[in-house]
């Protein structure tokens, strides 16, 4: 692997990424919403008289599930098929770069912008969040920050994959937001109504999540944030009693990491055949 070339273009997509609206409009909006749950959260705690940041580390968790996702999908089905559409992919791997090397530098760069809107957002939750959280807090608050660091990968990768074999940027860009629904929604909704119908059991749910890159991220959040596997119910009470909560956080890290491999296999795939 070619270190310099994959920074080079790891920097040129970062930057490109940046100055686009797509990243600082998302970075905004997602700090707005995480700041107003926070306080929201925050006031429910001091109505009821409690202390910690429980219901506020709750409302990140499916705010970082939605948002920083969806952006990590967009821009990387935005990345390939927008330079192959105003030719500059052909030019790009005219250069002495491999194909794994574009790939991996494209990757860094957006996921670095993902990143940063992870940053953004979550910085300023933690500045609300740092009169209340207590030492016990700041290891669950972590993890949940680096849960979303890794789906954000995820999302990414996947949004490349799509990208390279996607015909046009705009059937890229519809392919991402399809899945992005698929995965945050339609996936949990077909598993709630089928099933207790088909008797999925708690071994199929598991077998679902770890199939779903964003309920995966879910639920490395839950276990991360400091609760064990009974935290999630009956399906949590599976986990527990079958791979205990270190083992199922240690699957599901796997499934994050199994998505990004293909991901990669993917991309190089479809670089290989529109681009010869």
């Amino acid at each position: 692997m070619n270190i310099g070339a994959v920074v080079a273009v790891a920097g040129w997509e970062l930057r490109l990424a940046v100055r686009g609206r797509l990243v600082m409009g998302t970075a905004i909006t997602f700090t707005i919403v995480c700041v107003a749950a926070t306080l929201l959260g925050l006031r429910s705690l001091s109505d009821l008289g409690l202390a910690g940041v429980g219901p506020g580390t709750a409302a990140l968790i499916n705010l970082a599930i939605l948002f920083p996702p969806l952006m990590g999908l967009m821009l990387g089905a935005n990345s390939l098929s927008s330079s192959r559409e105003r030719g500059l992919l052909p030019l790009m791997l005219a250069q002495p770069i491999s194909r794994l090397d574009l790939i991996t530098g494209v990757v860094l760069g957006l996921v670095g912008a993902v990143w940063l809107t992870i940053g953004f957002g979550f910085g300023a939750s933690a500045l609300l969040l740092a009169s209340v959280a207590g030492t016990a807090d700041v290891g669950g608050l972590l993890a949940i920050v680096g849960s979303a660091l890794g789906v954000g990968v995820v999302a990414v990768a996947v949004g490349v994959a799509i990208s390279a074999l996607a015909g046009s940027r705009l059937q890229a860009l519809g392919l991402s937001m399809g899945l992005w629904f698929l995965f945050a929604f339609a996936i949990d909704l077909v598993l709630a109504g089928v099933g207790a119908a088909v008797h999925l059991g708690p071994f199929g749910l598991f077998v679902g999540v770890l199939l779903n890159p964003l309920e995966a991220g879910r639920v490395l959040m839950v276990l991360g944030s400091g609760g064990d596997a009974l935290t999630l119910g009956p399906f949590g009470a599976y986990l527990n009693d079958t791979v205990g909560t270190v083992g199922a956080a240690l699957a599901v890290c796997a499934s994050l990491a199994t998505w990004t491999g293909l991901s990669f296999l993917v991309a190089g795939a479809g670089l290989k055949r529109r681009e010869p």
